[in-house]
C-alpha cells in the first residue's frame, strides 16, 4: 500500500476511509502508551492481533512487535494499521464517489460539513420530551469523536496531523457508533438554528452524511476522517 495515493493533487477537503474502529481505538492507545514510556502496550497488541502483524510485515517492517523498529511517524503507523482493504490490498471504497465528493466539498468555512452541522445544530425542542434515546446528544458527541479523537483537546498533541505525504487524521469511529450517528442524524431530535448561514445548507449535509454512513455500515466498517490542506 502506497501513501502517496493519499496525497496532492486536488483531494477532497475532508475525506471518510473505511476503517477497523475498534483496531483504530487499540492502535492509538498503544501508540500513547509507547510515546509515554509503555512500550509493553504496542508489543501486546502485535503479537496478539495476527492480522495486524502480518500486514506491518507486508509493508516491510521486520519485528513489528518494536515499536522501535517502525521508522514511520504516529499518523502513517495509525492509518496503514487500521485502513480496511479489499481483497486486492487497495483501500476500500465504501461510497459512491459522487457522494464522497459532495461529502468532502462544502462551501463554507474550512470546507468541512463536519464544522458546518457543529455550528448550526441544535436540539429539536418539540421533540424533547418523546426523545427518549437523547439522538441529539449522540449527533453531538459522535461529531466530536469523528472531528476530534486524533487532535489536541482528546490526545493533548497534534503529531497525527502531521504525517507523511501530508497524513492529517482528525479521528474516527466503529462500525457501532457508525450505526449510531446513522440512526440519530435520520431521527427527529434535532433541528437547525435560525442563523443557518445557507438556506438548507443542514437538510443537505445530513442527506449526504446519512448516506455515507448508511454505506460505511453496509459494509460494515468503521470510517476514518481526513482533512487535505
Amino acid at each position: 500500500m502506497e501513501l502517496d495515493q493519499f496525497a496532492g493533487g486536488t483531494p477532497p477537503f475532508i475525506t471518510l476511509d473505511a476503517c477497523d474502529g475498534d483496531l483504530a481505538e487499540a492502535v492509538l492507545t498503544a501508540i500513547e502508551a509507547h510515546t509515554n514510556g509503555n512500550t509493553e502496550e504496542w508489543t501486546k497488541l502485535v503479537k496478539k492481533n495476527n492480522a495486524l502483524q502480518s500486514r506491518l510485515m507486508q509493508q516491510g517492517i521486520d519485528q513489528p512487535e518494536n515499536r522501535e523498529n517502525i521508522s514511520w511517524d504516529d499518523s502513517t503507523l495509525l492509518f496503514t494499521s487500521c485502513l480496511e482493504l479489499s481483497n486486492d490490498g487497495k483501500p476500500l471504497v465504501f461510497a459512491d464517489p459522487i457522494l464522497r465528493e459532495k461529502v468532502g466539498r462544502f462551501p463554507w468555512g474550512d470546507g468541512s460539513l463536519i464544522s458546518y452541522m457543529h455550528e448550526f445544530i441544535r436540539p429539536n425542542s418539540q421533540r424533547k420530551q418523546q426523545d427518549s434515546g437523547n439522538g441529539y446528544e449522540t449527533i453531538v458527541k459522535l461529531l466530536e469523536v469523528l472531528s476530534q479523537r486524533c487532535g489536541p483537546t482528546h490526545v493533548g498533541h497534534d503529531r497525527y496531523q502531521n504525517g507523511t505525504a501530508g497524513m492529517d487524521i482528525k479521528g474516527f469511529l466503529n462500525s457501532q457508533q457508525v450505526k449510531e450517528l446513522r440512526l440519530a442524524l435520520s431521527g427527529r431530535s434535532w433541528s437547525v438554528t435560525a442563523d443557518e448561514v445557507i438556506d438548507g445548507g443542514m437538510r443537505d449535509v445530513s442527506r449526504n452524511m446519512i448516506a455515507i454512513l448508511r454505506a460505511a455500515e453496509r459494509r460494515d466498517v468503521g470510517v476514518f476522517l481526513r482533512t487535505h490542506s
